[in-house]
Protein backbone atom coordinates (compact mmCIF):
# COMPACT_ATOMS: atom_id res chain seq x y z
CA UNK A 1 0.00 0.00 0.00
CA UNK A 2 2.87 2.42 0.74
CA UNK A 3 4.97 1.65 -2.63
CA UNK A 4 1.21 2.52 -4.45
CA UNK A 5 1.70 5.84 -2.59
CA UNK A 6 4.79 6.55 -3.63
CA UNK A 7 4.00 5.51 -7.25
CA UNK A 8 1.80 8.21 -7.32
CA UNK A 9 3.14 11.08 -5.76
CA UNK A 10 6.34 10.10 -7.94
CA UNK A 11 3.96 10.09 -10.78
CA UNK A 12 1.85 13.81 -10.38
CA UNK A 13 5.35 15.10 -9.20
CA UNK A 14 6.86 14.71 -12.69
CA UNK A 15 3.35 15.25 -14.41
CA UNK A 16 3.75 18.65 -12.80
CA UNK A 17 7.46 19.14 -12.94
CA UNK A 18 8.20 18.09 -17.11
CA UNK A 19 6.81 21.20 -18.24
CA UNK A 20 8.16 23.51 -15.20
CA UNK A 21 11.23 22.07 -16.69
CA UNK A 22 10.87 22.52 -20.08
CA UNK A 23 9.76 26.40 -19.86
CA UNK A 24 12.53 27.15 -17.98
CA UNK A 25 15.02 25.11 -20.67
CA UNK A 26 17.58 27.82 -22.68
CA UNK A 27 16.38 29.38 -25.68
CA UNK A 28 18.72 28.09 -29.09
CA UNK A 29 21.29 30.69 -29.89
CA UNK A 30 22.87 31.27 -33.18
CA UNK A 31 25.85 28.71 -31.92
CA UNK A 32 23.45 25.84 -31.45
CA UNK A 33 21.26 26.80 -34.41
CA UNK A 34 21.97 24.43 -37.67
CA UNK A 35 22.69 25.98 -40.58
CA UNK A 36 20.75 26.91 -43.63
CA UNK A 37 21.75 25.42 -47.15
CA UNK A 38 20.33 26.38 -50.14
CA UNK A 39 19.63 23.89 -52.67
CA UNK A 40 20.39 24.53 -56.44
CA UNK A 41 20.84 22.92 -59.70
CA UNK A 42 19.95 18.81 -60.18
CA UNK A 43 19.47 18.58 -56.46
CA UNK A 44 16.51 21.19 -56.80
CA UNK A 45 12.76 19.74 -56.61
CA UNK A 46 11.66 21.60 -59.77
CA UNK A 47 7.71 20.93 -59.58
CA UNK A 48 7.70 18.10 -57.75
CA UNK A 49 4.84 18.92 -55.35
CA UNK A 50 2.16 19.69 -58.37
CA UNK A 51 3.29 16.17 -59.75
CA UNK A 52 2.54 13.99 -56.67
CA UNK A 53 -0.35 15.93 -55.70
CA UNK A 54 -1.57 15.43 -59.10
CA UNK A 55 -0.60 11.51 -59.23
CA UNK A 56 -2.46 11.60 -55.74
CA UNK A 57 -5.38 12.76 -57.43
CA UNK A 58 -5.45 10.43 -60.10
CA UNK A 59 -4.97 7.78 -58.11
CA UNK A 60 -8.19 8.25 -55.79
CA UNK A 61 -10.63 9.06 -58.85
CA UNK A 62 -9.36 5.43 -60.41
CA UNK A 63 -9.92 4.19 -56.75
CA UNK A 64 -13.53 5.41 -57.05
CA UNK A 65 -14.12 4.27 -60.41
CA UNK A 66 -13.20 1.17 -59.40
CA UNK A 67 -15.96 0.94 -56.44
CA UNK A 68 -18.49 2.49 -58.40
CA UNK A 69 -18.08 0.85 -61.69
CA UNK A 70 -18.14 -3.12 -59.97
CA UNK A 71 -20.83 -5.03 -61.26
CA UNK A 72 -23.51 -6.34 -58.75
CA UNK A 73 -23.33 -9.92 -60.07
CA UNK A 74 -21.39 -12.32 -57.37
CA UNK A 75 -18.60 -14.33 -58.29
CA UNK A 76 -20.00 -17.60 -57.02
CA UNK A 77 -21.72 -20.08 -58.65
Amino acid sequence: MKLKVLYTAVAALSLVAAPTIAAAAPVATPLTQPATESVDGDNALAGGGFLIAALAVVAVGLGIYAVADSDDSPNSP
